[in-house]
């Protein structure tokens, strides 16, 4: 005869016994679907800072890289001869006036121009001559790297 043991239920009702399967495959899908979800909405929204949409530019090429200041202006001229300054296109004669209004508000500023390769040196001209008119004492001039001249933008 087995000896009395008060404590016998009460070990058979603290084992525990899973009544669910692991979800397997299914949860590990999951898991990447929503890291995949997360990584797209990052870059849809650090997307819009990278290019200017709208502006189709191909720059020309030139050995020598600089860096970009923070803070600088930057006026994109297109093949067609259109100007683009703070997001807003403007035409030749408006042009001076946005830049008088931008030296007062940012002095000392630096103003980058980014002209396609098409776009006639007259245009360009006009375009310095104007920030120079204006006050901006520092105007330079983007160009892609030389390394990559067959790739289009």
């Amino acid at each position: 005869m087995k000896p009395f043991n008060p404590h016998r239920k009460s070990q058979q009702l603290r084992r525990f016994k899973p009544t669910r399967k692991p979800a397997g495959i299914f949860s590990v899908g999951i898991v990447f679907s929503d890291a995949a979800l997360l990584a797209l909405a990052f870059f849809l929204a650090v997307s819009p800072f990278i290019m200017q949409p709208g502006i189709n530019i191909k720059l020309p090429a030139s050995p020598f890289t600089g860096g970009v200041p923070f803070g600088s202006m930057v006026l994109s001229i297109t093949r067609g001869g259109g100007f683009y300054f703070n997001d807003e296109r403007l035409d030749a004669p408006r042009l001076a006036e946005a830049f008088e209004a931008a030296a007062t508000e940012n002095p000392g500023a630096p103003l980058i121009i980014e002209a396609d390769e098409r776009v006639p040196h007259g245009a360009v001209v006009a375009a310095w001559n104007a920030a120079l008119g204006a006050g901006i004492s520092e105007v330079s001039i983007a160009t892609r790297n030389s390394a990559a001249v067959g790739d289009a933008p």
